[in-house]
């Protein structure tokens, strides 16, 4: 349950054996491949430069095909699939039978040319569409547009105006000594039909702009507009057939849709496989391989190149901490799903600790505080377990699923403890008196935050308080894990002793202590005060910057930590008492809903049924997203920034990897 150990491996082996060997290992998937020409070996080493054309083309083609599918077969997605990618799952048999026999050519020529048609007949429908609806505007004059055209000495324009302004225009006895205006339709716009003499054509356009007046030009001599139309409307109705004949030919062609996205997998990774070849090196005699293996990979790594390539060398050596050490994280059962959080981070340097362990538990107690009824608690493990058992053969899905899980049962937990059921559901005036549901609470429940709400709030501060401390306790046991004692007793133990010492000198602000106490944090206070002051800046090169540094630091604004910090920090942890008050005071705003519909002739019952089921439903929705965003919140900022160092990149072995296909080999 750590960051799994990982050697430095220096392959050499001789070229004419390059290609058997960097088979082998592509399908071992044990060696994360990284930079040989990192390595001084000389300057006759050279990088092996393999070019990815085949690959791409292929990729051209197969996303060709795909791209025709997607135009009359957009795949329905389930919810789940529209936030989750789930791959295609096959055996190796499938898989390397789809590869073999799958005739890509043939279907890409297919597809490239109904594509092509596609593309023919939408251009001439958008046409035929423009013009149509251009030419149906003239269906509505009184006159033919031959008949408009033959006005010798008289314009004619046709447009449309606001219907204010039509009626503005209409009215102004002005205008109308130049305009004659004939109203064609009214709406949101009027179309109009405007005629003036051509001697008075510019009096007639300031008119016509003062009123903002959109004219819409008449088409040249159309002797019969209706004919026009029809004949476009019998052109629509041909390209629409036409259409549906190619929608047709792709769904017999969608029966490919497997083998495509198997093929795609592949040579998707034969691309990739190329990317992880150029950073091989060789000379005219040998191949270098170079890149970081698990130390419980070496024993089989090794057996498999004694057996079948005795000539091959091998160098280990132990991580430097300058390299890009590549990290893989081994949990047991329970904590597994809770590396989604880490995940979201960013994984840990190899040479810090895996934190999910130890914020997993924190995460969820948080969760079931801001969520904190046992209703939606009951609702979310219904749900979370539907999914899992659904998609039980995705790994990444189902361990999402399961944290909510955990998360479902610490919310039910909470909820009993603090009273939480759909709100108040359980009251008298919904169910009756001495219900089960309120027998059940009045038994469970330890405290109710809406009767008592500054006890509440006091226990999530000292939530924080604790996390806070669990934060740099951490960091001085990943310091000690490094062999760094100093730093762990002035980074760590100091502030351990300094924060508790702030912590009661300040409590007489709220509540009466025993003298002893105050006192026994005055000398923490002070004892650590001093020692932090003389230690914070110690990597200053003079005694003036070193206490400047350190008194600085004890604000926070250097150092590892800070008093504002903390004091800013632990206040955070109170959103956890105003999320779970959130949870209940709307749940109960629905029930007092959907108990006035109740009251409704004929529907009050389906009524009240209805609001209670949406509005819990909506309430469970939104209070889900809430409650995993802040306490996730409270994870990243206020307790990994204690003793948290990321950045690492993920352990990849050089293999076959793929998001479209689940590859399922059988030992």
């Amino acid at each position: 349950m750590a960051i799994a150990n990982v050697k430095k491996l220096t392959m050499i082996a001789p070229l004419s054996r390059r290609d058997e060997l960097l088979d082998k290992l592509y399908r071992l998937r044990v060696l994360h491949i990284s930079d040989a020409l990192s390595n001084e070996f000389g300057k006759e080493i050279k990088r092996i430069e393999t070019k990815t054309g085949k690959p791409d083309e292929n990729i051209f083609k197969l996303h060709t095909i795909k791209n025709t599918f997607d135009l009359f077969l957009k795949s329905k997605k389930s919810l789940f699939e529209n936030f989750f990618s789930i791959p295609i799952q096959v055996n190796e048999i499938e898989f390397n039978k789809a590869i073999s026999t799958f005739d890509m050519e043939n279907l890409f020529e297919e597809c490239k040319q109904i594509e092509n048609e596609y593309q023919v007949i939408s251009n001439n429908i958008s046409k035929a569409e423009t013009e149509l609806k251009y030419l149906s505007l003239f269906l509505k004059l009184p006159y033919t547009i031959n008949e408009l055209k033959k006005m010798e000495n008289v314009t004619v324009c046709f447009g449309n105006v606001s219907k204010t302004k039509a009626q503005e225009l209409l009215k102004d006895d002005i205008a109308m000594e130049t305009l004659e205006c004939q109203t064609v339709s009214s709406g949101k716009r009027t179309e109009m039909l405007i005629f003036y003499l051509k001697r008075e054509t510019t009096e007639a356009i300031k008119h016509l702009e003062r009123y903002s007046f959109c004219q819409i030009p008449i088409p040249e001599t159309i002797e019969n507009i209706s004919d026009r139309v029809n004949s476009h409307k019998n052109d629509l109705a041909l390209f629409n057939r036409k259409l549906r004949n190619l929608e047709s030919r792709v769904r017999k062609l969608y029966k490919h849709n497997k083998e495509v996205e198997i093929t795609l997998s592949y040579w998707e990774n034969e691309k990739e496989k190329i990317h992880q070849k150029n950073l091989f090196v060789s000379s005219k005699r040998m191949v270098i391989v170079s890149g970081y293996i698990k130390e419980t990979d070496i024993t089989r790594l090794e057996r498999i190149l004694r057996d079948e390539f005795p000539e091959v060398s091998t160098l280990y050596d132990s991580p430097n901490p300058e390299d890009n050490i590549p990290v893989s994280i081994e949990l047991n059962r329970f904590f597994k799903p809770a590396q989604l959080l880490t995940n979201m981070f960013g994984l840990p340097n190899y040479f810090s600790f895996d934190p999910t362990p130890f914020l997993t538990l924190g995460f969820l107690l948080f969760f079931g505080i801001c969520f904190g009824d046992v209703v939606y608690g009951a609702m979310l493990i219904g749900l979370s377990y539907y999914v899992m058992h659904k998609y039980r053969g995705h790994e990444a899905v189902k361990e999402f699923f399961a944290l909510f899980l955990y998360a479902g049962i610490s919310t039910a937990i909470i909820g009993m403890l603090t009273g939480g059921w759909a709100g108040d559901i359980y009251s008298e005036k919904y169910l009756g008196e001495d219900n089960l549901l309120l027998r059940l609470r009045n038994t469970l429940m330890i405290i109710d935050p809406l009767a008592r709400p500054i006890i509440a709030l006091v226990f999530a501060i000292g939530l924080g308080v604790i996390n806070q401390f669990y934060g740099v306790s951490l960091k001085m046991y990943g310091e000690l894990r490094r062999g760094h004692t100093t730093n762990a007793v002035l980074d760590g133990a100091l502030w351990l002793i300094f924060l508790p010492g702030i912590t009661i000198i300040s409590m007489p602000l709220f509540i009466d202590l025993p003298g002893w106490i105050y006192k026994t944090g005055l000398y923490m206070t002070a004892v650590s005060a001093v020692g932090l002051v003389v230690t914070q800046g110690r990597s200053e090169k003079t005694w003036i910057g070193r206490v400047i540094t350190g008194l600085v630091s004890m604000y926070g604004i250097l150092g590892s930590y800070g008093s504002v910090s903390f004091l800013s920090d632990i206040l955070s942890y109170s959103r956890l008492l105003a999320l779970g008050l959130t949870t209940t005071i709307v749940a109960m705003t629905f029930n007092i809903i959907a108990e006035i519909a109740l009251s409704i002739d004929f529907i009050g019952i389906a009524a009240f049924i209805i609001i209670l089921v949406l509005g819990h439903t909506f309430n469970f929705l939104i209070c889900l997203i809430s409650s995993f965003v802040h306490p996730a919140r409270l994870i990243f900022l206020e307790f990994f920034g204690r003793f948290y160092e990321g950045g690492a990149v993920k352990f990849q072995p050089y293999g076959f990897n793929s998001k479209r296909v689940q590859l399922i080999t059988h030992h």
